[in-house]
C-alpha cells in the first residue's frame, strides 16, 4: 500500500510540473517568426499598400498586376518573404494579446503618416494660395471697362448667296 501511495504522489507531481511547464510559455518568438517590432512596421507598410490598391480599378488581373510588385518590394525591404510573413501572421494570430498590441501600434503609425501627409498637403495649399494672391496683385490695374459694342452678325462668304433659311443639299454617295 505504501508503494501505491508513493506512485500516486509521483503521478500528481509529474502532472503538476507538466502543467507548470506548458503554462509558462517563453516570451521569445520561435525561429522563423518575424520579431514584433519588425512585424509592426511590415504590417503598416502592407496596409498602406492595401489602401493604395483600393483606388485601382477592380478588374480580374489588376490587383495581381499592380499589387504583387509592391508587396514584393516591401518584403524585400524587410528582408523577408510571403511565406515567412504568413507564418508570422499565423503565429501572432494565435496570440491575440500580442496581435492586438501590434495593431494598436500599426494604427498609430498609419495615423502619424496620414497626419504628416495632411500637414505637408496643407502647407502646399497655403503656399499655392499665397502665390496666386501675389500674382494677382502684380497684374496691371485696368481702367474701368467700357461697354462692349453689340456683336456683329456673321458676314456671308463673298461670292455666295447667304440665306439662313436655306439648308444645304444632301450629297448622295453611290456605293461601288
Amino acid at each position: 500500500m505504501a508503494l501505491n501511495y508513493r506512485m500516486h504522489k509521483y503521478n500528481k507531481l509529474f502532472f503538476l510540473v507538466l502543467i507548470f511547464l506548458v503554462a509558462c510559455k517563453g516570451t521569445n518568438t520561435p525561429d522563423g517568426i518575424i520579431k514584433k517590432e519588425q512585424m509592426t512596421d511590415l504590417l503598416t507598410e502592407v496596409h498602406i499598400i492595401d489602401g493604395s490598391l483600393y483606388n485601382v480599378m477592380q478588374m480580374p488581373d489588376t490587383l495581381y498586376k499592380y499589387g504583387t510588385g509592391k508587396y514584393l518590394a516591401v518584403f524585400k525591404k524587410y528582408h523577408t518573404d510571403s511565406v515567412q510573413f504568413r507564418k508570422s501572421f499565423k503565429y501572432y494570430s494565435s496570440n491575440p494579446d500580442i496581435l492586438q498590441n501590434i495593431y494598436e501600434q500599426v494604427t498609430k503609425n498609419i495615423k502619424q503618416k496620414s497626419d504628416s501627409l495632411n500637414s505637408v498637403n496643407q502647407k502646399q495649399i497655403e503656399k499655392d494660395n499665397k502665390r496666386r494672391t501675389d500674382s494677382l496683385k502684380k497684374l496691371p490695374k485696368k481702367a474701368p471697362s467700357q461697354p462692349a459694342a453689340p456683336a456683329q452678325p456673321a458676314t456671308p462668304h463673298p461670292g455666295r448667296n447667304f440665306n439662313p433659311d436655306i439648308k444645304p443639299a444632301k450629297r448622295h454617295v453611290n456605293p461601288i
